[in-house]
């Protein structure tokens, strides 16, 4: 059963009046882009010393807030008549006329390099048709979407800006359960809200996004947080503040470290995210596996492969149970996803697969993923 319903992501919005139209709007064997989150010379990187105890959180959010910013966002989008408007039809000739409303958001972001790049979420910027983007004195810049990645749910946003303070981007080997993390950002609107908590588990699994292995903390977020960073005590960036159970307390998601250095390089070179695909809709197996003709321990269930993809052309079918990739035993649909968008497009992958309980070995090169692929879905298969 899929956890959708129960999680939300952290976007302030606000419905105004309608109102008058209004204009809008790497990883791969091919390309080295430059390091991302490592600022050039002319940046005022932010280094700060792990310290303990309250004063030394209170020097690192003093010093880390001049990269945080506040992210207001407005678009248009145009309204179905009510069903009252369309009662009156009724009385008179008159059609009701569609109206354009206008949507105001709230999100937040932070500098990553010092020439006005900007990480924040996608589902913050989505649609946008203007951005306006305050920093910690109160300057207000407008903000243009450069990248956007729905499938991680990140963005970039380039401001008219030199030198910015910058914040750094942690190693992910550094993550450890139980470490202090701080969240910065603008929860409800109110910006430069600083909270703590501890990380409370890593590669979470929610059910939100097949392709993201969440880290969780019960450092408190709430609507407005999204795109805002969850720091370690040395003032690195861990994660992205993206998601909230709804129906708990202390529970919050930040998109973790590895998929920003993944993903963000591609959205500055590229605008977009190309990825490596396999070609199959898998599930998890069943949770009572004593009726399977050959059960197997651990697995992945192909439900579809689809025609003309690495997966066909290689013989995988309907059916099949995909046991590893590489080296990777497979538990569910989501570390399948997880592990091929590791990979390289191009590269050769080798499954080992059960086929009427008999194991096969297929080897074959990844190709990329079509633009208009399905991740996921409610039920909690997946695409790759």
């Amino acid at each position: 059963m899929s956890l959708r319903p129960i999680f939300t992501t952290l976007m302030t919005v606000g419905l105004g009046v309608a109102g008058g139209a209004a204009g809008s709007h790497w990883f791969g064997p091919n390309s080295a882009p430059t390091p991302i989150g490592v600022a050039p010379a002319a940046a005022r990187e932010i280094r700060v010393p792990a310290l303990p105890g309250s004063d030394g959180v209170a020097d690192l959010v003093e010093a880390v807030k001049v990269a945080v910013v506040n992210i207001d966002t407005v678009s248009h989008r145009r309204v179905v008549p009510s069903q009252i408007d369309l009662f009156r039809q009724f009385f008179d000739d008159r059609m009701p006329v569609p109206q354009e409303r206008e949507e105001k958001g709230v999100g937040s972001g932070f500098v990553l390099e010092a020439d006005g790049l900007i990480v924040t979420n996608y589902h913050v910027v989505r649609n946008a048709d203007k951005l306006t983007v305050t920093f910690s004195d109160g300057k207000k810049l407008a903000g243009k979407v450069v990248g956007q990645d729905p499938g991680t749910d990140l963005a970039l946003v380039r401001v008219g800006a030199k030198g910015l303070p910058t914040l750094k981007l942690a190693e992910p080997s550094s993550l450890r359960v139980g470490q202090y993390v701080v969240a910065v950002g603008s929860p409800l609107g109110l910006s430069q809200t600083v909270t703590s908590g501890i990380l409370s588990a890593i590669n979470r699994d929610i059910g939100l996004n097949a392709r993201v292995g969440f880290l969780q903390t019960d450092a408190p977020i709430n609507p407005g947080n999204s795109g805002g960073p969850l720091l370690n005590l040395r003032g690195e960036v861990i994660g992205v503040n993206t998601a909230v159970a709804a129906r708990g307390q202390g529970i919050g998601f930040a998109i973790p470290v590895d998929t920003l250095k993944m993903v963000l390089p591609q959205l500055e070179a590229r605008g977009k995210v190309e990825r490596p695909w396999l070609g199959v809709a898998v599930a998890p197996l069943p949770d009572d596996r004593s009726g399977m003709f050959y059960p197997t321990q651990y697995g992945v269930l192909v439900g579809r492969v689809e025609p003309n993809s690495p997966s066909a052309r290689a013989g995988l079918r309907s059916g099949d149970i995909i046991l590893m990739l590489n080296d990777t035993k497979l538990n569910t649909p989501a570390e399948l996803v997880r592990t091929v968008s590791k990979i390289a497009i191009g590269q050769t992958v080798k499954l080992v697969v059960s086929r009427q309980g008999q194991e096969r070995t297929f080897e074959f090169k990844l190709d990329r993923m079509p633009e208009k692929m399905v991740i996921g879905d409610d039920d909690n298969r997946a695409e790759d």
